[in-house]
């Protein structure tokens, strides 16, 4: 995988789509089938994915036989594709807004009696980033002990940006914070000096996937799913798999280097 189809994968594309714009901004106007075998996609998709690409704003179909296809220049294709995402995304909450208005309706006084349990050792799975950084941003906010953070340089970029807010409030509280951050590429520097004032914060070899405690009790993994090419979160509250996953952070931390700074 090349830096720029990881990026296009950063801000949604698929695995796929990254492939096929990425051979579009390479050989320039092209037939499918000059893609298909340039982007290493098979025939069957290509046609597909070029026009998810062109519904997204990343390329354009010049009409013949056979068909041709063009790339849009990246900035005004990401422009583009932060509009319709930014549309999509008031579209989809002002239904589940409705939604949720709808159920609180619905649910009457005998039917809410569970909703202040604290059960341990029950997991909850979150198939969307969003959903993923909204509930750490909570865990986040309730931690009053300790928070540990195993993950990427994009992930711990998201993470700060996404709730700084509550890591201020949480290390202003006397929580200790600290966050080991894999080698692959730098933190961005504003990111890095933000952060640099709430927590300790180590570099660390060869993690693709994001740990995260808090308080010795609750627990979120983290991963790419390759199924679907999204996030997969999963939360527990286990103080008995938070010391395993305490010593395994030690012993990385032990074993972890310096941030490098500017």
């Amino acid at each position: 995988m090349t830096d720029l189809t990881m990026r296009l994968q950063e801000i949604g594309l698929s695995e796929y789509e990254a492939a096929v714009y990425a051979a579009l901004l390479r050989r320039g106007t092209s037939t499918a089938s000059d893609v298909s075998a340039e982007a290493d996609v098979p025939q069957s998709r290509v046609y597909d994915v070029l026009n998810a690409l062109e519904t997204k704003g990343f390329a354009v179909v010049q009409p013949g036989r056979p068909k041709k296809f063009g790339a849009i220049d990246p900035e005004s294709a990401v422009d583009q594709f932060c509009r319709v995402r930014r549309q999509q995304y008031r579209s989809e909450l002002d239904e589940m807004r409705q939604v949720g208005a709808e159920l609180s309706d619905l649910v009457g006084d005998d039917d809410g009696g569970a909703f202040d349990r604290d059960d341990a050792d029950v997991s909850w799975s979150y198939s969307d980033r969003h959903q993923i950084l909204d509930k750490l941003a909570a865990l986040t906010g309730g931690a009053t002990e300790e928070v540990l953070m195993v993950t990427t340089p994009t992930s711990f970029e998201r993470v700060v940006n996404h709730h700084a807010e509550r890591l201020v409030e949480t290390a202003d509280g006397g929580a200790t914070i600290r966050a080991l951050v894999s080698t692959d590429r730098a933190v961005a520097a504003p990111v890095l000096e933000k952060a640099d004032e709430l927590m300790e914060i180590r570099r660390v070899e060869d993690i693709e996937g994001r740990l995260y405690t808090y308080d010795a009790s609750h627990i979120v993994l983290a991963f790419r799913n390759p199924a679907d090419e999204g996030y997969v979160g999963i939360s527990t509250r286990s103080p008995h798999l938070y010391r395993t996953f305490a010593h395994l952070f030690g012993l990385m931390w032990a074993d972890s280097t310096a941030v490098e700074r500017r």
